[in-house]
């Protein structure tokens, strides 16, 4: 119980430094007394990237470390659906977001989405990675 308490504190930590810049944010966005453009920011689904990759890499480094075997097709099969449901699609939409005139309320709204899904990710792919790295 105490290993599965200290894992949830180790990524509960990673995930409030992701956050940090969308703290900046709100801050400034307070001060410039405009506080509905916190909505409107790339910072949401460059959490998302942030986080879909540190899924994979305590994904992946847990299972490098880890004295037991594992099928080898699953952890592919893991790592594929991560990168293609979460981190390629989020990549997109930053482009699009990045290169795109005008508000797209939609594309925020998938951000956000994708923000969701990114660390619920992190929560189950990160706490496996994690506690395969502090199994001894």
């Amino acid at each position: 119980m105490k290993l599965e308490r200290n894992i949830f504190y180790v990524l509960i930590s990673e995930i409030i430094f992701t956050i940090l810049p969308l703290v900046v944010i709100a801050i400034i966005r307070s001060y410039q007394k405009q506080p509905e453009q916190i909505f409107y920011n790339t910072e949401w689904i460059m959490m998302a990237i942030i986080l879909f990759g540190q899924s994979i890499v305590k994904f992946s480094s847990g299972i490098s470390n880890s004295k037991r075997k594992f099928r080898w097709q699953l952890v592919a099969l893991i790592i594929t659906v991560i990168i293609s449901f979460g981190l390629i699609p989020s990549i997109v939409i930053l482009i699009i977001n990045l290169l795109a005139t005008e508000l797209n309320f939609t594309l925020y709204l998938f951000q956000l989405i994708l923000l969701g899904i990114s660390i619920i990710t992190f929560f189950i792919i990160g706490y496996l990675g994690q506690k395969l790295m502090d199994e001894k």
